[in-house]
């Protein structure tokens, strides 16, 4: 009769030590895992739509199309000569009366110029560079205004064109100014320009990324979960990279998207030189959300309550520090891209901002992430931390 052998025993099942070596590609990919499915769970998923469709929307509401800004900000229906009858009265005080028939040639000569350097104006501000549009817009005013001067010392004695200089000199003056104005910092592409760059790219992402990392070992150690995750031989500063790694990939993907949306909208209302503007925003964009994601994982190591301390980091560094003429405002993330976005002309044009080396940002860019990372890594190895209800005491 043939003895039977029982079944081999799985490893550890008698006492010995099994050797587990989880590769960091491994533990990224079982983190990213976790990290996209909990955030694409269908109870956020309203949420997380919502939120990304907010800006855009308030952009939409915002901004005008060159027809409807053009119909709105017609220059010259607001400078056309009203007073007209007024001028005609004042030559008939200075004992100048001007006949019937220069009446009729007057009013003819100011509708075919004005009539002229309207459509001139309208082809224009659909110029793509704002200042070439500003310098045709001018041109087609003094073009106007000196084929009305031409014109009028043909139909009027030298008496009444000497009073004639005087009320077009007026009018002109009046179309200048708003010319200027309609082409200023608010004009029709400006608040475009302003929610993309002031509101989105300089509060909405730094605080995305400050509120995103911030919380990746704060969560776990509020549910009393860190026990569990830094057992050997995973360490702390493994699992600190891999998680931030994994939240920085959903970042730049929800950013992305955000970003591709705000510029549909501003397709979709002819603002000009965005396909200039679109790649540099994207690569700048790239380079600005692992340095906030790395800031804010700073800040979470540090307290709890690194939303309220990254404010004060924001009010003092980036705003403070970071405007300060000299060398000291190298330490402002914001001052580095605003260096890196002065070279698209549109933004350069409303903001100002001075032109330094792009290398020189890219470089600082790329080196802050590694240093709060690092810094975080170090905090995060050598800290110990209570238990949350001994923590909430």
């Amino acid at each position: 009769m043939t003895e039977m052998k029982p079944p081999p025993l799985p490893p550890g099942a008698r006492g010995e030590k099994i050797a587990v070596s989880p590769d960091f590609p491994g533990a990224l990919r079982g983190v990213w895992l976790l990290t996209w499915r909990s955030q694409l769970s269908w109870r956020r998923l309203p949420g997380r739509l919502g939120a990304l469709l907010v800006l855009p929307f308030l952009v939409c509401i915002t901004t005008q199309s060159p027809q409807t800004w053009a119909t709105r900000h017609d220059v010259l229906n607001q400078v056309s000569p009203p007073q007209l009858n007024r001028f005609f009265k004042r030559l008939q005080d200075a004992k100048a009366p001007i006949q019937s028939q220069q009446k009729d040639d007057l009013a003819q000569i100011l509708e075919e110029e004005y009539a002229t350097a309207v459509n001139e104006l309208r082809e224009a501000q659909f110029e793509g560079n704002m200042d070439l549009r500003l310098k045709r817009m001018r041109a087609a005013s003094a073009g106007c205004s000196e084929r009305i001067l031409n014109r009028a010392g043909k139909v009027l004695d030298d008496t009444q064109f000497s009073k004639f200089k005087t009320f077009e000199a007026v009018h002109r003056k009046r179309m200048d100014d708003l010319i200027n104005s309609s082409q200023s910092a608010w004009g029709r592409t400006a608040p475009f320009y302003h929610w993309l760059v002031d509101v989105y790219f300089f509060i909405i992402l730094p605080l995305s990324c400050v509120r995103g990392c911030g919380a990746l070992m704060r969560d776990e150690l509020q549910a009393d979960t860190l026990g569990f995750l830094v057992t050997r031989p995973a360490s702390r500063a493994r699992l600190l990279c891999v998680k931030y790694l994994s939240q920085l990939a959903w970042l730049q993907i929800l950013l992305l998207t955000e970003t591709l949306l705000l510029f549909s909208i501003g397709a979709w209302r002819q603002m000009p030189e965005l396909g200039a503007l679109l790649p540099l925003f994207v690569a700048v964009q790239l380079l600005a959300v692992p340095a906030w994601s790395a800031l804010g994982t700073f800040l979470g190591q540090m307290t709890n309550r690194y939303m309220a301390i990254g404010l004060v980091y924001g009010a003092i560094v980036e705003m403070g520090i970071g405007r300060i003429p000299t060398n000291i405002n190298v330490l402002s993330i914001m001052r580095h891209l605003k260096t890196l976005l002065s070279h698209n002309g549109a933004l350069q044009a409303i903001y100002d901002w001075p032109i330094d080396s792009a290398w020189f940002s890219i470089g600082a860019l790329a080196i802050a992430p590694i240093f709060f990372l690092g810094v975080a890594a170090a905090l995060f190895s050598f800290m110990e931390y209570l238990p949350a209800s001994e923590m909430q005491k």
